[in-house]
């Protein structure tokens, strides 16, 4: 059975998975672009069909996209025009992150097999954190955008003459008690008390609402919130571009 090649092109890694049908049978992530990981990658899985979907426009960032685009049959560069089982409300889609679309779709897809009349925010914890909102009837509705975890920690640093680089692992007192834990607990617990904040007015508007965490920090994030109705996805993406794929596929042959 021929397989779907799903490509996650970001900031800072491309995260890669293959599909056969909806089930996902191996995904893999590169810290850096290396073309010769995607090639072992594909030789590998050999899959028939690619989507790209890419927030980086390097040389090594268009290499990768060449390389599916050489040894894939067909290949598609998700775009705001890409059809796909969700619309796109937003006033710019132009402007709207690849990766956002992937993940809202992959969100929706599954919250549709979960409880169908359920609206979606998708909160991805990445190099920023984004909020976004789809509606039960595959609405994209919009969201918001802010500094991802590791970027608020490294403002810090990088624009203040004194302040240390912090890790987020770590004691986070609700009242820090020395330079290390202030920074960790204003950042985490302000970053923690922000989702916590989006989640609580969604609802108020959005009663039937499911939420996604995905990211880098989505686990953390998850663990941090002790909310267990967040349902943390690590392929949210992945789902949704694999969606996108198949949605075309079967435009294709109608």
């Amino acid at each position: 059975m021929k397989g779907n090649l799903t490509i996650d092109n970001g900031n800072t890694s491309v995260k890669v998975a293959f599909f056969i049908g909806t089930q996902v049978v191996a995904t893999n992530r590169f810290i850096r672009r290396d073309t010769r990981l995607l090639e072992r990658f594909i030789s590998t899985y050999k899959p028939d069909s690619a989507i790209v979907c890419s927030t980086a426009s390097s040389p090594a960032a268009q290499r990768i996209e060449q390389v599916a685009e050489q040894r894939c049959r067909r290949m598609i560069h998700l775009s705001h025009e890409t059809p796909m089982p969700i619309r796109l409300d937003y006033r710019t889609p132009q402007t709207l992150g690849r990766d956002r679309i992937a993940t809202a779709v992959g969100a929706w897809n599954i919250a549709r097999r979960l409880e169908s009349d359920s609206d979606v925010l998708v909160i991805d914890a990445g190099t920023a954190i984004t909020y976004d909102l789809v509606t039960a009837d595959g609405a994209f509705v919009g969201g918001n955008i802010a500094p991802g975890l590791s970027l608020r920690f490294k403002s810090l640093h990088e624009h203040t003459g004194l302040l240390p680089l912090v890790q987020p692992q770590g004691d986070t007192p609700v009242v820090g008690y020395d330079t290390d834990t202030a920074i960790r607990s204003g950042v985490l617990l302000g970053l923690l008390g922000e989702v916590k904040s989006y989640i609580h007015d969604l609802r108020l508007s959005h009663p039937n609402l499911m939420v996604f965490l995905t990211g880098g920090d989505g686990r953390l994030l998850q663990s941090r919130l002790e909310d267990k109705t967040i349902i943390y996805s690590e392929h949210l993406a992945a789902e949704g571009l694999n969606r996108i794929l198949l949605y075309n596929q079967a435009n294709e042959n109608r």
